[in-house]
């Protein structure tokens, strides 16, 4: 079992804030763990990693979440919008869940699960 280093609530804080706390993470650092909670469909979330983080979302995505994702593991636990894991470049992306059109679309390598 994974121990989650951060919880981040979407009701308060932004996407963009997240994502900032995201891209600030260090490679030299062992709080690579996040777990992102009520998502309520926002877009883009977990966009641009290019560190080795597992990013843990519990539940439903909007657009392009994980998209040009770079050696993070993100597991989204809900369905995802258009476009997931666009132009995924390395690591993993798993829907536990049903994912709209365009999932990985434009996608150079990595892995892309859609269980739903």
């Amino acid at each position: 079992m994974r121990e989650v280093v951060a919880k981040i609530d979407l009701s308060e804080t932004s996407v963009r804030d997240l994502n900032a706390r995201l891209h600030g993470v260090a490679s030299y650092t062992n709080d690579k763990e996040f777990s992102i909670l009520n998502p309520n469909g926002a877009h883009a979330i977990a966009a641009g990693l290019t560190e080795a983080l597992h990013v843990g979302i519990e539940g439903h995505v909007g657009y392009y979440c994980a998209g040009m994702n770079q050696e993070a593991i993100v597991e989204i636990n809900g369905n995802a919008g258009t476009g997931v894991a666009e132009n995924i470049e390395s690591g993993e992306v798993r829907v536990h869940g049903n994912a709209s059109q365009s999932a990985g679309a434009s996608g150079q390598g990595g892995l892309v699960v859609i269980g739903g």
